[in-house]
């Protein structure tokens, strides 16, 4: 069960998981995007922050009275370190301005314990540090889909 999530193409058992990745290194955020994609993702990619959030914006329907739009999106990759918003930043205004309650996977170059604290705090999944390693990567979005989203 676990392989077919990660084999080239897989549409876990009909489903295509959407994924909004957000980091400001193009090359990161390529290598991210391929790996996601190859394994049969749909991924949108921004360079920021606040890029992420106008993309959002084009995507939030008008819910009615009481309700919350549903989310574009099934879960986040974000880096920590945007110059113009922090990916910490940004799932909390995600959680406040949309009510989405979407999970996300941190990455960065710094890996220390306060990081990994206010990951956690602000509701993230993990946080893996740069350069990221494919296995690692893959392993760790295995998890969050097995974890938060098939149950």
């Amino acid at each position: 069960m676990l392989a077919e999530i990660f084999t080239p193409g897989s549409r876990f058992g009909g489903v295509r998981y959407r994924v909004l990745l957000a980091d400001d290194d193009a090359g990161v955020r390529g290598s991210l995007a391929a790996l996601l994609d190859g394994d049969g993702f749909e991924t949108a990619n921004v360079g920021g922050g606040v890029e992420a959030l106008e993309l959002l914006r084009r995507f939030q329907s008008a819910p009615s009275p009481g309700t919350v739009a549903a989310s574009p999106f099934d879960f986040l990759v974000l880096d920590v370190h945007m110059p113009d918003l922090t990916g910490v930043e940004l799932l909390r205004r995600i959680r406040t301005e949309y009510h989405w309650q979407l999970p996300a996977l941190f990455v960065s170059g710094e890996a220390s314990i306060e990081l990994r604290q206010d990951v956690i705090a602000a509701g993230g999944f993990a946080l893996l540090p740069k350069p990221i390693e494919p296995d690692d990567f893959r392993s760790c979005i295995r998890d969050l889909v097995q974890t938060l989203l098939k149950n």
